[in-house]
């Protein structure tokens, strides 16, 4: 072999090794993550005011006020929150409020300038809550019985101001079983799960919006929604804001207490993941080069070995360097879905779909497109609103 040949091969054999080492690094952040399972003893005591915002969600709200309505062991009342929807949406939670009276409906007509309409929503539905601790969770989500009640048993036990789940993901269709496994485990990447939970690294405060529970206190504290009203994912900000404040922030793995299934198609998942990194990044795509960086060397350098050295070698190059760049790429592919099956256990995705982790990772790759062309207009479109430049950054 050459010189050359013989740097290449050395170069990506210290990636391998890397990838390798990655298992380690996983270890480490699921260890310095809490994992919460429902508790069947957890009996808290307090009031629970729950809020859920709901723009055209009739396809998926009752069954998440259901199973809110049925949580066992803890006092609770709930809020939807009606956003402008111009579907059956209120039509249903008022059908399910004649059945509970612990539900309410709020009705909101406008989004006042400056604001998101989410944050707006929250904003407005909390100042009808009574209780000592508020829970915002999304209209997609699925709740086991006991899950408030373990929630908020952990935090009243560790002394957390918010603490935020994880949830398990569901997938209803090819390309969220393909897809969301992947943009979950590359969030992760950006808001690293071990440095999640250190309270010294405020640029890495996370909670996911899925799923917040907040001292009242805390949340007055902090300015409530008021204070990441124009910011498109709140939840991140509103993490910052705790730990800016010196609050206890703690983010847990839930995938036995809650689930998720957050877009149905593809150009949803597309757009909303392309959303949400956009705000993950704060707008600013220097991050973004790393993340596609981090992807390029540690995902599709392995599938181009296999492939790029598989079809010099069915054409008769099968020197050395070749067959060595072949055997080193199945190597990385391999090793690479071992983690990723360790990623999919924890989200109770299905590992039916692993073998196709190729299509996830160039669907990832467009999404950062897509999300550094949102870096560079600042333009938003989500759920009927057009944000312009300058809101949400």
């Amino acid at each position: 072999m050459t010189g050359w040949q013989t740097a290449i091969i050395v170069a990506y054999s210290i990636v391998v090794t890397v990838a390798l080492l990655r298992h380690l690094v996983l270890s480490q952040s699921l260890k310095a993550t809490p994992f919460l399972k429902p508790d069947a003893q957890a009996k808290p005591v307090g009031l629970v005011s729950i809020f859920v915002p709901a723009k055209d969600e009739e396809a998926v709200i009752e069954r998440c006020l259901r199973s809110l309505l049925a949580q066992e062991s803890v006092a609770i009342e709930v809020f939807a929150v009606d956003d402008r929807s111009t579907d059956r949406t209120p039509e249903i939670v008022s059908l399910i409020a004649n059945e509970d009276s612990r539900l309410k409906l709020i009705r909101i007509a406008d989004l006042p300038p400056g604001w998101t309409g989410k944050c707006n929503a929250l904003q407005q539905g909390q100042a009808h809550g009574k209780g000592d601790w508020l829970l915002f969770v999304d209209a997609d989500t699925l709740h086991h019985p006991r899950c408030v009640a373990t929630a908020l048993h952990r935090a009243t036990e560790q002394n957390v101001d918010l603490l935020s789940l994880l949830p398990a993901l569901e997938a209803g269709s090819f390309w969220e079983g393909v897809i969301q496994p992947f943009a979950a485990a590359c969030l992760m990447i950006v808001y690293p799960l071990h440095w999640v939970n250190d309270p010294t690294a405020e640029r890495y405060a996370f909670a996911n919006g899925q799923f917040i529970l907040i001292r009242r206190s805390a949340y007055d504290k902090i300015g409530g929604h008021e204070s990441v009203k124009d910011k498109f994912v709140e939840d991140i900000n509103l993490a910052r804001q705790v730990r800016k404040a010196g609050l206890n922030l703690e983010l847990a793995m839930g995938p036995d207490l809650f689930a998720t299934r957050m877009y149905s198609s593809l150009s949803s998942i597309i757009k909303g993941w392309s959303r949400i990194f956009y705000a993950a990044v704060d707008g600013r795509p220097i991050r973004l080069a790393a993340l596609t960086a981090f992807i390029l060397v540690f995902s599709v350098a392995g599938y181009a070995a296999v492939v790029g050295g598989g079809f010099l070698w069915a054409l008769g190059f099968g020197c050395p360097f070749t067959k060595t760049i072949f055997f080193l790429g199945v190597a990385h592919v391999l090793i690479q879905m071992t983690v990723f099956a360790r990623v999919y256990r924890v989200t109770k995705s299905s590992l039916a779909y692993l073998p196709l982790r190729f299509l996830a990772v160039g669907a990832m790759l467009w999404i950062i497109v897509k999300t550094i062309a949102m870096c560079w207009t600042h333009r938003v479109e989500w759920r009927g609103t057009t944000y312009a430049k300058g809101l949400g950054r």
